[in-house]
């Protein structure tokens, strides 16, 4: 009897090695590595995916001209983020003189295009001081329609040429 049981007991072994020989490979879930976010890129208080998603590659301070929409003088976000920087930048400089040049698409009669780019270069002005720009002068500038950057007549090139510069 001692022999029936120590060969159930040596077979029970032997199933149980084999048994742990194969292993099988069981997929588990695990959360992906969270990647640190800058959510404060170029000083701007947005991450770079969320400045490339408005349009903006790298610090938007290398971005000199912010766009409008058809009559309109209000500031989008892209634009805003864009005229921020430069409000940062210059606050650390003292007596940069500043330039804001507005323009208009060519539709429209050459007096409202001009004060629509008036309206445009102050809104931005205001922005800028807002914004921090220091006491650096600043001068607005309204050329309308009369310096378009695009030639064509349609969307596209109406839209390139609703702008204001910031030059300085």
């Amino acid at each position: 009897m001692n022999y029936k049981m120590s060969g159930a007991l040596v077979v029970a072994m032997l199933l149980t090695l084999t048994a742990c020989g194969k292993k099988e490979t069981v997929a588990v879930e695990t959360e992906p590595a969270q990647a640190v976010v800058d959510s404060n890129a170029f000083g701007s208080g947005y991450s770079v995916t969320d400045l490339e998603a408005m349009g903006i590659m790298g610090d938007p301070v290398n971005y000199r001209t912010v766009f409008f929409a058809y009559d309109s003088s209000e500031i989008a976000e892209r634009s805003r983020v864009i005229i921020e920087a430069h409000s940062r930048a210059l606050g650390s400089q003292s007596g940069v003189e500043v330039t804001l040049e507005g323009h208009c698409d060519e539709r429209g009669t050459r007096e409202y295009n001009l004060a629509l780019g008036e309206r445009r270069a102050q809104g931005v002005a205001r922005l800028m001081s807002a914004a921090g720009a220091g006491n650096n002068p600043t001068q607005s500038v309204s050329y309308g329609e009369e310096r378009p950057v695009a030639l064509e007549h349609n969307d596209g090139a109406w839209s390139q040429n609703r702008r204001v510069e910031i030059l300085y």
